[in-house]
């Protein structure tokens, strides 16, 4: 049975529980493809280049809970007492891990993209820090708060790039001549395709930054 089958599975037997009625086979069939970020059950089908056949590779899933709702609002005869989009990205999500096509990766929310970057980041700073360490080397400080100021998503056809503004912030070491506490950087993360239209590999990071000398104060100068 291929896993577009067994999500609209999911989705009839949700919503049987729910109401005690049937959804459609083809609008189920719909709604899986919409989840997967196709305009159609028939674009998901057609999809040779990365099939969700190859959804067992990915590490990430970023379910496309606004596509579902539009696709919702398209169909002809859905029942109006359907959940919306969320609510059906959550069953075929739950699916998709209790069945083992997506095992031990992460599932993002759409809707807070940002946030969820943001804690991936979070949970290893080193993905940014590492690219940083010269201009660390340059300063006097211990640099222990990152911050993502800004966050700027593209989607791509094989891939989902964003650019991520902020700064990495530290403690002047007091013993020690001032040479900044703070490094401004621009990092882009890129993540490839895996499997689907919202199935991608872990993000990989490329970061640029200085350190912000505005708060430098010479002495000398004054």
């Amino acid at each position: 049975m291929s896993i577009q089958k067994e999500c609209a599975d999911a989705l009839r037997e949700y919503y049987r529980g729910l109401t005690g009625s049937k959804l459609r086979s083809g609008h189920a069939h719909e709604l899986v493809a919409a989840y997967f970020g196709y305009g159609t059950a028939a674009a998901l089908q057609a999809d040779a280049v990365l099939p969700i056949s190859s959804l067992e590779v990915a590490e990430i899933l970023i379910p496309d809970i606004a596509g579902t709702d539009r696709r919702r609002l398209e169909l002809n005869d859905v029942p109006a007492d359907l959940p919306d989009g969320r609510a059906l990205a959550d069953v075929i999500s739950a699916h998709l891990e209790t069945a083992g096509h997506f095992t031990g990766g992460q599932i993002w929310d759409a809707t807070y993209l940002s946030d969820d970057i943001n804690g991936y980041i979070q949970k290893d700073p080193s993905v940014i820090e590492s690219d940083l360490a010269g201009e660390i080397a340059t300063t006097n400080a211990f640099f222990d708060e990152l911050y993502i100021d800004e966050t700027d998503v593209e989607f791509h056809d094989d891939s989902m790039i964003v650019t991520l503004t902020g700064s990495l912030n530290g403690e002047q070491d007091q013993d020690r001549a001032f040479h900044g506490d703070k490094i401004k950087f621009t990092s882009i993360m890129t993540m490839r395709r895996a499997a689907g239209r919202i199935g991608y590999f872990d993000p990989e990071f490329e970061t640029e930054g200085g350190v912000d000398d505005s708060m430098y104060y010479d002495p000398e100068l004054s």
